[in-house]
């Protein structure tokens, strides 16, 4: 409905309306209109063979390919391009309708724009069914490498209550002990493994619990060891993306390793000196 407004294809009383109205409460004889427009399942990813896409293992109705940082999961408008799911209805055209269908068909998971890494996608209906029930289930399993800020003396594990403190940009906080509860807080968990001292940082191997909106970046930051380039809740490097790759995820069948990418492998060069 949002987006209806923000296209201008809503009236009221003849009036066009626009996003500002989103709030205005309509009265008894008020006449709404809304001009023709596609439902979200209807809308169609554009398919872009000109993009890579590395599918780093697949099987009878799934693929794990190796997401780009930088790189949008999905399109948010119909006449956006650059995705991975741009890139994979290319190639696998059987995916478009999958799952939620328009313009999240067949994506499974999320990772977010500047987390490189292992992203579980099907082709068809059922798979798609089977692999988010493994999501929803807590059974998935997911290893992220990361390099944070300082030094972190020992493996861990950390459970903490995340709520979305902002939206559009979004942002997470952490539920302070004694807060009243807001609507939408989840209970978090991760553990981590320390893999590396390196100079003025830490390499980890993070294995994710739960899946929220930006839980490794909201809770290492917690815990004040951010991680390095993450401009949002730690400190923005100049060139530098947030040190975050998704290693390794296994769901159902469908399971897959990335190695390091290029600028993650770069900045450990670095830092080891």
């Amino acid at each position: 409905v949002r987006r209806l407004l923000e296209q201008g294809l809503v009236c009221r009383n003849g009036r066009l309306m626009g996003a500002g109205d989103k709030g205005r409460l309509v009265q008894i004889e008020d006449r709404v209109e809304v001009f023709p427009f596609q439902t979200a399942r209807e809308m169609r990813p554009i398919a872009q063979v000109e993009l890579e896409l590395t599918v780093l293992a697949s099987g009878a109705g799934w693929i794990v390919v190796d997401k780009p940082a930088r790189v949008a999961v999905h399109p948010l408008e119909e006449a956006e391009g650059g995705t991975v799911l741009n890139a994979a209805a290319a190639r696998f055209p059987e995916m478009v309708g999958v799952g939620e269908g328009g313009l999240r068909s067949g994506v499974v998971h999320r990772l977010d724009v500047d987390t490189s890494g292992a992203l579980v996608m099907a082709t068809d209906q059922a798979t798609w069914e089977k692999l988010r029930e493994e999501f929803r289930a807590h059974r998935a399993r997911k290893t992220y490498r990361a390099i944070v800020e300082g030094k972190v003396a020992r493996a861990g594990r950390a459970d903490m209550r995340l709520v979305i403190g902002q939206h559009r940009p979004a942002k997470v906080r952490v539920v302070e002990e004694g807060e009243t509860v807001p609507a939408g807080t989840r209970l978090c968990g991760l553990s981590w493994r320390v893999v590396e001292g390196l100079r003025g940082a830490t390499l980890v191997e993070v294995e994710l619990e739960t899946g929220f909106l930006h839980q490794i970046r909201v809770m290492f930051a917690a815990t004040g060891h951010a991680v390095l380039g993450d401009g949002l809740y730690g400190r923005q490097v100049s060139g530098m993306r947030q040190m975050l790759h998704a290693a390794w995820v296994k769901a159902g069948p469908a399971a897959a390793a990335s190695p390091d990418p290029a600028d993650f492998a770069a900045c450990l060069a670095r830092l080891r000196g």
